[in-house]
């Protein structure tokens, strides 16, 4: 906490000679300079005026009221196209400058009208209790005022609880393991849903393959590995307008695997929020048939290859889904990973869970690829070559995968499986392979997730927050 401190102070020494403080009033209208404008953070949110275009600068506040203390991050964006559907935000974090900035291209669509947001040359630098505004362009006028409540912070707020609300509705109540029986039920019906699973071709053998064909009309959001994070999966739907979105069928949720077993070495041996995490997706399959994706990972089975630290996972795992709910679920989830897909493809991206095959496929090879055990098992398994696993897969693998498939070389290829480190949540351009990526969502820090906006897919990064509890005790005062 003292170098933090020390930080700030510092950030404030170097800039604070060149800025008028200021504690604006309600309806005061501000015009930026190059000086710059420094104002003190209270909880209130900002309005920033660039032409035709507004953009809202709010709070955002953990859901968690305890943690609700200042420094915290401010998230920047076009409050028409963030209300309305699924939008691109900018993230400030305390000791950051964002700026913006027409060359820095994902910028181009947070805003409806980026061409007066790229005239002007806005900067806001947080320092943790203040936030400093400035732009050296002022002959075109961008201007700052405080945004009355309704508008900023309640209604951000009220956008963002108005979530959780939905997840109780899409869950029954609380986020909690279901009975036995009801599990069963549920299992039940979910792979009846899977024989005949939304946009995958049958195989020969009248099953669903392994390809999911998302149509163009469906904007992703891709998840990589969970880990049994439930928070991070209530976190995700909790997020921007991705449950809303899924809500009026207008979005797909695809998870690319790896949902169980938790990474911490401490927790290796612990499956109850394995099972937890399972009941949340299954019903989610249940309740959204048609843009629910679970993609098969190495360690959604009951293999005993799946260890970790000499833990036997997927053992313990079996041993653990036996005991709570019975030999027939057992089966039944057994019956879910083998008719789950293992590759999703459409116009925007494609994606499995670890690594494109050693050796040309066609379409037709993927949609039956249950026959080939050696192709599962590169889906769910290959790592990109480094150092440490010298064996891996190239980058002239992954372009002979996306022409097998006639896609363009510009076609994002996603993973998860791999991260580049023990604390990166998202790895862009893995091993210098232009426009292949891995998310890796199971992060207790940070989780990232790609989605569709404007036509690009763009990662969006939030932080990780507890929300099962909070969620429980909002579903505790609602009658079900």
């Amino acid at each position: 906490m003292s170098g933090e401190k020390s930080f700030f102070a510092g950030l404030r020494h170097r800039i604070r000679g060149r800025q008028e403080t200021v504690t604006p009033e309600p309806a005061q209208r501000l015009r930026l300079s190059g000086k710059g404008i420094r104002i003190p953070i209270q909880g209130t949110s900002f309005a920033v005026e660039m032409g035709k275009q507004t953009i809202h600068l709010c709070p955002d506040l953990p859901v968690e009221s305890g943690l609700r203390q200042s420094p915290f991050d401010f998230i920047l964006f076009d409050p028409e196209l963030y209300y309305t559907g699924i939008a691109h935000t900018l993230r400030l974090s305390p000791g950051q400058k964002l700026a913006i900035d027409y060359r820095e291209e994902s910028q181009k669509i947070v805003f409806s009208h980026y061409r007066e947001a790229f005239r002007r040359h806005l900067q806001i630098t947080h320092e943790g209790d203040f936030l400093v505004f400035r732009d050296p362009i002022s002959e075109l006028g961008t201007y700052l005022c405080l945004l009355a409540e309704e508008e900023g912070s309640s209604r951000f707020d009220l956008h963002r609880r108005r979530n959780l609300e939905r997840i109780i509705e899409v869950f029954g109540g609380p986020v909690t393991q279901q009975p036995a029986d009801e599990a069963l039920e549920t299992i039940r019906q979910v792979n009846q849903i899977l024989k005949q699973d939304a946009y995958r071709r049958q195989d020969s053998f009248g099953n669903a393959g392994g390809v999911v064909e998302l149509p163009s009309y469906l904007t992703p959001i891709v998840v990589g590995d969970l880990h049994a994070q439930t928070d991070n999966l209530l976190k995700i739907l909790s997020e921007n307008s991705f449950l809303e979105s899924l809500e009026r069928g207008e979005a797909a949720l695809v998870l690319l695997g790896d949902a169980v077993h938790r990474e911490a070495d401490s927790e290796l041996s612990n499956m109850d929020s394995s099972v937890l995490i399972m009941d949340m997706i299954i019903k989610l399959k249940l309740r959204f048939p048609k843009q629910v994706f679970f993609v098969v990972g190495n360690h959604d089975s009951f293999s005993p290859d799946v260890m970790k630290a000499g833990v036997p996972q997927s053992l313990l795992w079996e041993k653990k889904v036996t005991q709570l709910r019975g030999e027939e679920y057992r089966e039944e989830l057994n019956l879910f990973y083998r008719q789950s897909p293992l590759v999703v493809l459409s116009e925007d991206f494609v994606a499995c869970h670890a690594g494109p095959p050693r050796s040309s496929v066609t379409l037709n090879t993927l949609v039956e690829v249950r026959q080939y055990p050696t192709l599962v098992h590169e889906l769910t398994w290959n790592r990109v070559k480094t150092k440490a696993f010298p064996m891996g897969y190239t980058r002239s693998d992954v372009r002979r995968f996306r022409k097998s498939l006639n896609l363009a070389e510009t076609t994002p290829f996603i993973v998860a499986h791999f991260p580049q480190s023990k604390e990166e949540t998202l790895w862009l351009n893995v091993a210098q392979i232009p426009h292949h990526h891995v998310l890796y969502s199971a992060r207790t820090s940070f989780l990232a997730v790609f989605t569709r906006i404007q036509g690009e897919m763009i990662p969006q990064i939030y932080p990780a927050e507890r929300l099962r509890d909070a969620i429980n005790a909002m579903a505790r005062n609602i009658n079900f």
